[in-house]
């Protein structure tokens, strides 16, 4: 998987509404049929402050699909200090996210042989379960 973050980001004229965010998720194994999406974006300067959100990723029936979401408008001062703030138009944001998903895993087949004609290999192959896949990318968007 390979995701990335659309930019610019428009912020809603509403300080308290939630900030939609959304992006591309690519190379996307084939038994994957959806991602959830944890991200942050951090807006740098002297009070750097981050906000939190999460998103989804469904396989489309054809082509692509990006993921979509939602942030905070409202975040934390980077520091320890328990500040708050709003993230605001024109700064340098960074947006760092995660997408996790379930694959399943390709099982053990006798290639509808029966138990004589079968190879040590597939007599007695066990079940393989699903995996837990994730990909994170970081990257520079604009908010506006």
């Amino acid at each position: 998987m390979l995701g990335q973050f659309n930019s610019p980001v428009s912020l809603p004229s509403d300080p308290n509404a939630p900030v939609p965010v959304s992006g591309p998720l690519s190379n996307v194994d084939p038994s994957i049929e959806e991602a959830t999406i944890v991200c942050v974006l951090v807006q740098e300067g002297p009070n750097p402050l981050w906000v939190e959100g999460r998103g989804t990723w469904k396989k489309p029936l054809s082509g692509a699909a990006d993921w979509t979401g939602i942030v905070s408008r409202q975040g934390r001062v980077i520091g320890g200090s328990g500040g708050t703030g709003t993230l605001q138009p024109g700064k340098d944001v960074r947006g760092i996210a995660m997408a996790v998903a379930v694959k399943e895993q390709p099982q053990p087949t006798s290639n509808g042989q029966s138990p004589e004609e079968q190879t040590e290999e597939t007599q007695g192959a066990h079940f393989v379960p699903p995996s837990i896949d994730s990909q994170t990318w970081c990257v520079h968007i604009q908010v506006v």
